[in-house]
């Protein structure tokens, strides 16, 4: 019998467990598994799912044991009691079942009471990077004994010992279940069915489920995972986490203890410090009560009465030092004092949510333009610094002179080292101390002209350290004596001979604005940078563009806004360039916010630079068009252009945030952007400053070094050459300042525009105020402004095209399609007849500013309708227009706009156009836009429609064509391509037509001077020759002397080029002259001509007598040096004019000249 056989037979006599022993021990002798035995075995398990296996396979065996001992009595009455004992464990295990659940589901919601009070994370779910991935399901690869010691040798001695100690206790009996229960479900688990079913009988124990054991604890994991999560992973696992944790309590102990040490001490510190604060609380009592003395004698009237208002405001610390880093607090905090009042004064309710969002981005914009602008005067040096700091210690002063003594010993040292002619700038806290201090009312105002009249003529440096000192003092002695004090002596130095001092007066007031009251800004501080801006240097009325800027930025109501708009216009139109940049780089960003705040940045800024420049071209609407207009009014055009490109994307920035679609939610994303984007870019310009300041402190001493060995005073020259460097540099970045939102807050907010436009009905947008305005109003004013420029004024409409080529990609597609072309549209449509239009003017414009943000599509398909219509003079177009017409398409070719492509594209396919009149337009404007081509442009786009034109079937358009065709050539340098053009010429000359003989010779005579010297006299010249001949013989007189005379202008331009052959011009052009002075009917041309002829001929014999002689006589001279002095005569006669006869176009094979 075969071991299967043996295995059968035991299961089949009932002999269980004999059968479990062999089927285990088949198992470990040679690793042999009896299929029927494990099938059998496997099948009982299932059947008895949670029951015990070992008592199954014993009820069996007792069973069919008995069924061969006991009687049939005794088999009724074991079968009752069996049948008994299994109902009662059925119902044993259904009750153990349901009180399994019933505690799993009060764990549960136990578990989700407690949840939020106890984040403890079951050990099943420890952060611990596990192996599952790595080692498949059974995680066999890594072996236990190196992977434990491994994690044994990576614990501390410590952590050894106690692992030992651990290890060497007795096991506890609830220890002991818990294993069992453990290796149990590991056997089960991994299918080692006989050997969980042996350890049962083993251990007597019938632990099924967790809840056998404990109750009120949590399952622990299983073996493999306490395996893989502390030993398998080593320092990763959980037992080197523990390892690393214990490390670091040590150093937290460490740590704590140094912090109670730390504690103790500060502890102490505290104490002393306590006893010195009551200390200096008895003295401040001691104090107030000499101060009350003081009073009563009437000691302190003059300076409590002009600082008590101020006591509380400007002295509880609001403003801090006026160091670099804290003026952008002291401009703010003021600021936000002066205008928070903008948004009480108008009536935002009825506004959107994405505007009220965008007045407060407005609002911290002018805080930032403000803050710039005070920051950044000119300066920002050492020197300024350090006198702003030693200033603000008069924050800290106490009443007594000792402090006083103290800060004056810290000035000395400043002092001493330096004369006072140019150490000046040193005085300036001893100064303002004592201004701040001096109970006098006299004494101050006295000191205060003294600070203005410090330095005779202050530079640049000098005049900041000034501001920045009264800046300070201002800050917290208030805004009455700020003016009474400080302001005051601004209106006394205006009458200064010294510009450097009115300057300095401009300064004070921009910078002091902040500090005094709304009325005073009014009136005092803008009468006083008006009169400046009148001002005959140009230092000081830039210095007035900067400061109108600051003012401006407090102001809360438009009570002055006509006033402030003519004082920028006149800085606007100011013949110095410096001014004019100030003025478009400081003033107008500060214009701009504050009209925007006013809600009429469109109804008074916009308006106001169209209705400029509708004055200043309203002139010049009936001029005719070959005017130009004065280069005054051209240089005023270019400044409200700028300023208009300056603003167009705040126009359009002003105008999408009134928008009624845009959410409350994208409102918050996108001042959350803004704010992201102004804090990077405050700091990238904190970060520039502070490299070109390390710069400039090296530049400043060595300036004064060179002040302290000439004994100079200060000079404003270095500060005004620095100016004109950086004005150039600076004023590029104007437009990205007048700009609010940047381009990732308008990403959404361009598209939601779009996606309005395209929604509206007949193109016709209402209930939108600002986008209204601009569809309805600007359009149709800028085409009545465009519409007055004479054609012939190319700078002026190029530069109408760059403003209105912005507006359009700013706006975007769909607004230029639905509202500018419309526009146009419907200006074109107007007949001149009947209508007062010239809608001729506004085409070059149109095409290079509004079409040209379109598909280029769009353009062709509108100029090839155009030149159509002008040709066939349909829908109120007329050939009058043919001018205006060639003035675009030139400057569309132009390299500003460069659509030379495109417009030989177009042209190409108009060759083909059955109308006559098309075809000869065509020509008239290859003739103006062909100098624009570069070589290989017309050789490979021009040159072709020339070649098709030159074999039109209308005779009128191969006559146009010659003169077209003799410009391309003389910019072309490719022999083949000139020879191309050459064939064509001699196809049309074969007409034998007077008309085009004389035009071809006029052509020829344009291009003599320029052609190549190859083409000039292999072909022009001969075949002028042979027209002088022809013309001999020709029955007209008329025709005879017009030809006559277009002949001797094309010899005339050839004998100035300075590289023709001497032969060539005596073997053919000289006898071409005395034909020409010899003609039978020379009586029909005057003397005058006849005498041109006749001089012409004995310039050019003389010419030829005089490099005769040359000749001679440096072969006499060289016959003399070889000792061949007899042979001269003889190879003087041997010499003979070459034949350069070319009657025919064979120069190729003639090898040229």
């Amino acid at each position: 019998m075969n071991k299967e056989e043996i295995g059968k037979f035991l299961i089949g006599k009932g002999y269980y467990l004999t059968a479990l022993e062999f089927y285990q021990e088949l198992m470990e002798d040679d690793g042999t598994e009896l299929q029927s035995l494990r099938n059998y075995f496997n099948k009982e398990i299932t059947e008895s799912n949670t029951s015990d296996p070992v008592r199954s396979v014993r009820e069996k065996k007792k069973n069919e044991g008995g069924n061969n001992n006991l009687s049939a009595y005794e088999m009724e009455s074991l079968k009752s009691k069996d049948d008994k004992i299994a109902l009662l464990e059925y119902e044993l295990r259904k009750c153990k079942e349901d009180l399994y659940k019933t505690k799993s589901h009060l764990n549960t919601i136990k578990g989700s009471t407690t949840a939020t009070s106890h984040q403890t994370p079951p050990p099943q779910s420890i952060n611990v990077s596990s192996p599952h991935s790595i080692n498949g399901a059974n995680g066999n690869t890594s072996p236990l004994a190196a992977s434990s010691s491994n994690v044994f040798l990576s614990l501390s001695e410590e952590d050894k010992d106690t692992l030992k100690e651990l290890s060497k206790e007795r096991i506890k009996a609830h220890e002991l279940k818990i294993l069992n229960y453990l290796v149990k479900g590991y056997l089960k688990k991994n299918n080692y069915t006989l050997t969980a079913v042996s350890m049962s009988e083993e251990i007597e124990d019938d632990i099924n489920h967790w809840s056998d054991i404990s109750k009120n604890s949590a399952e622990p994991p299983s073996i493999l995972t306490m395996y893989r999560y502390f030993f398998e992973n080593g320092d990763s696992g959980i037992q080197g986490a523990l390892s690393k944790s214990m490390t670091e309590i040590a150093k937290l102990k460490k740590d704590i203890l140094e912090t109670e040490t730390s504690f103790r001490e500060s502890k102490q510190k505290i104490q002393l410090l306590q006893k010195e604060n009551n200390e200096l609380l008895n003295k401040n009592k001691e104090f107030e009560k000499k101060i009350e003395e003081f009073s009563r004698r009437g000691l302190l009237s003059p300076l409590r009465s002009s600082s008590a208002g101020t006591s509380q405001n400007d002295l509880s610390g609001s403003i801090p030092s006026p160091k670099f880093g804290d003026l952008s607090n002291t401009t703010i905090t003021n600021t936000n004092s002066t205008s928070s009042t903008p948004n009480k004064l108008f009536d935002t309710s009825g506004l959107s949510i994405m505007r009220k969002t965008y007045r407060n981005l407005v609002e911290k914009r002018r805080q930032t333009v403000a803050f710039r602008i005070v920051s950044n005067m000119d300066d920002e040096s050492e020197i300024s610094v350090r006198i702003a700091e030693e200033v603000d210690k008069i924050r800290t002063l106490d009443s007594d002179n000792q402090s006083i003594v103290k800060i004056v010993a810290d000035s000395l040292p400043n002092i001493v080292p330096g004369v006072l002619i140019n150490k000046r700038e040193e005085l300036i806290p001893l100064i303002l101390i004592v201004i701040s201090n001096h109970p006098d009312e006299t004494t101050r105002f006295s000191l205060t002209k003294l600070l203005f009249n410090l330095i005779k003529k202050p530079n640049e440096v000098q005049r900041h350290v000034i501001m920045r000192g009264c800046m300070a003092l201002a800050s917290f002695i208030g805004p009455q004596r700020t003016e009474t004090e400080i302001l005051s002596q601004c209106w006394e130095q205006l009458s200064e001979k010294h510009p450097e001092r009115r300057v300095l007066v401009a300064d004070s007031c921009g910078c002091l604005s902040q500090f005094a009251s709304a009325d005073l800004r009014l009136s005092l501080i803008l009468s006083i940078l008006q009169q400046l801006g009148e001002d005959k240097s140009s230092l000081v009325r830039e210095s007035v563009a900067k400061n109108f800027a600051l003012l401006i930025n407090f102001f809360d109501t438009n009570d002055k806004y006509n006033q402030i708009e003519e004082s920028f216009k006149k800085l606007l139109y100011d013949q110095e360039i410096e001014v004019s940049i100030a003025t478009r780089l400081h003033f107008l960003p500060s214009l701009a916010n504050w009209t925007d705040l006013l809600e009429s940045l469109h109804s008074k800024l916009v308006a106001f630079i169209l209705n400029e420049m509708q004055t200043i071209l309203n002139k010049y609407y009936s001029q005719k068009d070959e005017y130009k207009i004065p280069e005054q009014d051209t240089v005023k055009l270019d400044h409200l252009l700028n300023c208009f490109m300056d603003l167009t994307p705040r126009i359009y920035q002003s105008t999408i945030s009134s928008s009624p679609f845009i959410s409350e939610k994208d409102s918050n994303q996108i001042e959350n952007e803004y704010n992201k984007q102004e804090a990077l870019y405050q700091f990238q310009i904190n970060q520039n400053n502070n490299n070109n300041n390390s710069n400039n402190n090296n530049k400043n001493q060595n300036n004064s070094n060179n002040n302290n060995n000439n004994n100079n005073e200060g000079s404003s020259n270095s500060s005004n050459s620095h100016n004109k460097n950086n004005s150039s540099t600076v004023i590029t970045n104007s437009a990205i300042r007048i700009s609010i939102l940047g381009q990732n807050e308008m990403v959404k907010l361009n598209s939601q525009f779009e996606n309005y436009l395209v929604s509206t009905v007949s193109n016709e947008i209402t209930g939108w105020s600002s986008l209204e305005w601009m569809s309805n109003d600007f359009i149709n004013k800028f085409i009545k402004i465009i519409s007055c420029i004479p054609i012939n004024n190319s700078l002026v409409i190029t530069s109408f095209s760059k403003a209105l080529n912005l507006f359009c990609k700013t706006f975007g597609t769909v607004f230029t399609k639905r509202v500018v072309k419309n526009a146009f549209n419907r200006e074109f449509q107007k007949d001149p007849r009947t209508d007062n239009t010239k809608k001729y003017r506004l085409l070059s414009i149109y095409t290079t500013g509004a079409l040209q943000t379109l598909e280029s599509s769009e353009l062709t398909s509108f100029l090839k309708d155009l030149i159509v219509q002008i040709s066939m003079e349909e829908r109120g177009w007329s050939k009058n227009d043919k001018q205006s017409l060639v003035k675009c398409i030139e400057l569309l070719c132009g390299n500003v706009f460069d659509k030379k492509k495109d417009v030989a594209e177009l042209l190409s396919d108009l060759t083909a156009n059955p109308s006559n009149q098309v075809r000869s337009n065509i020509l008239e404007i290859l003739n103006a836009i062909i100098p624009s081509f570069k070589t290989d442009q017309i050789a490979n786009s021009v040159v072709p429609s020339l070649i098709t034109l030159s074999t039109d079937p209308d005779r009128q358009v191969r006559f146009d064509c010659l003169g077209t065709l003799s410009i391309a050539v003389s910019y072309l340098l490719d022999d083949s391509v000139i020879e191309r053009v050459a064939f064509s010429i001699d196809r049309i000359l074969d007409d034998k037509n007077h008309l085009v003989e004389v035009k071809f010779v006029n052509s020829m005579t344009k291009i003599i001077p320029t052609v190549k010297p190859r083409f000039r006299d292999s072909f022009i010249v001969p075949r002028i020759i042979e027209l002088a001949r022809k013309n001999n013989l020709d029955p007209s007189g008329q025709q005879r002397k017009s030809m006559s005379q277009s002949l001797f202008d094309a010899i005339r331009a050839y004998v100035s080029v300075t590289n023709v052959p001497k032969e060539l011009i005596q073997e053919q052009i000289l006898p071409m002259l005395k034909l020409l002075l010899n003609d039978d009917l020379i009586s029909l041309h005057d003397q005058t001509f006849k005498s041109m002829i006749q001089s012409l001929i004995n310039d050019l014999e003389q010419s030829f007598k005089e490099d005769f002689k040359n000749s001679i006589s440096k072969r006499n001279i060289g016959g003399f040096l070889t000792g061949n002095n007899n042979n001269s005569n003889n190879l003087l006669n041997k010499i003979e004019a070459p034949n350069l006869g070319l009657p025919k176009w064979s120069w190729k094979k003639d090898g040229g000249k």
